[in-house]
């Protein structure tokens, strides 16, 4: 599958994605609203916390093949935009909770509310099973470990919140009914914590960006020391989420085959992505070098006899 094609696919999933996270906000704020639960409600604004980094994602696979400083700037003003309403949300959501906590809750949310987060826990599960499929289809690399379960923890800090405060108001037992806003302010936290990482994450981009220059010359001199690559005409980075995306053109001996020149390529791939953990995905064109012109190898003489060294 080629570049444009990969990113192509990969756009449309995270579309898909993208979609689905703001539908399940909507249902669990809706379903929060109506059932009086702070945790319900907390929990939707950690998915649209999560959804704003889907955002993040797809805006960047969509300014892909655009100008780099345009959609820098774009995406960069539209993550600010976003942490910064999850900010607000999780204070509001956290000074909610701690209020209700020292007041003492009057009322639990019924049933409706859990069954409202068992539902949104599946659709959540859904979505990461997707993306999983999408990841390995497309080639790119995925999210680290444990990075998209965050959002499944706080789903299950509000069951349990709400669980046992709706077993309270069963039961008949008012102290259970603080549990629902308790699990609220665990959730408000988690809310702060990724609006922090989407303005850090902002401002780690931009010190990449002033470190591009370094980077581009750490991955040229890599491509340079593979056997078999006699020059390196282009080479160009793309940033994609928290990785980059690598384009470059090489040249090689004239005179070895076009499967020979495959390996070549597949072998500068490995290299980069093994020596740069933060290179996703390496794009590579392979051009034979003008023979009338000396040049230098990294080939021995005996292995190329009729190539001027």
């Amino acid at each position: 599958m080629k570049m444009e094609q990969r990113t192509a696919t990969a756009e449309r999933g995270a579309l898909v994605s993208l979609w689905g996270l703001l539908g399940l906000t909507l249902f669990k704020g809706a379903a929060g609203w109506l059932t009086g639960s702070k945790a319900l409600l907390a929990d939707a604004c950690h998915s649209a916390a999560d959804c704003s980094g889907f955002f993040q994602t797809y805006l960047g696979l969509r300014n892909t093949l655009k100008s780099p400083a345009d959609s820098k700037q774009a995406e960069s003003a539209a993550t600010i935009f976003l942490s910064a309403l999850l900010l607000v949300a999780g204070l509001e959501i956290g000074i909610s909770s701690v209020r209700s906590v020292a007041a003492g809750q009057q009322q639990a949310p019924g049933w409706g509310a859990v069954a409202a987060i068992a539902a949104g826990m599946a659709v959540r599960e859904a979505l990461v099973r997707y993306k999983r499929r999408r990841d390995s289809v497309t080639g790119f690399r995925g999210e680290r470990p444990g990075e998209h379960r965050s959002d499944i923890f706080a789903s299950l800090t509000a069951l349990v919140g709400t669980s046992a405060a709706a077993s309270g108001k069963m039961l008949d037992i008012p102290f259970l009914y603080v549990l629902d806003p308790a699990a609220g302010l665990v959730i408000s936290v988690f809310v702060l914590r990724m609006g922090y990482r989407l303005t850090a994450g902002v401002i780690r981009q931009r010190e990449r960006s002033s470190l591009g220059e370094v980077e581009a010359q750490s991955l040229l001199e890599a491509v340079q020391r593979i056997d078999g690559v006699i020059a390196v005409d282009d080479l160009r980075t793309r940033e994609h989420g928290h990785y980059i995306v690598v384009d470059l053109i090489i040249r090689v001996n004239p005179r070895i085959s076009v499967m020979e020149g495959q390996d070549i390529a597949q072998s500068v791939r490995r290299h980069l992505t093994k020596r740069f953990l933060h290179v996703s995905d390496v794009s590579v064109q392979v051009q034979p070098y003008d023979p009338g012109y000396p040049y230098k190898s990294n080939h021995q003489d005996e292995e190329w006899p009729t190539v001027l060294q």
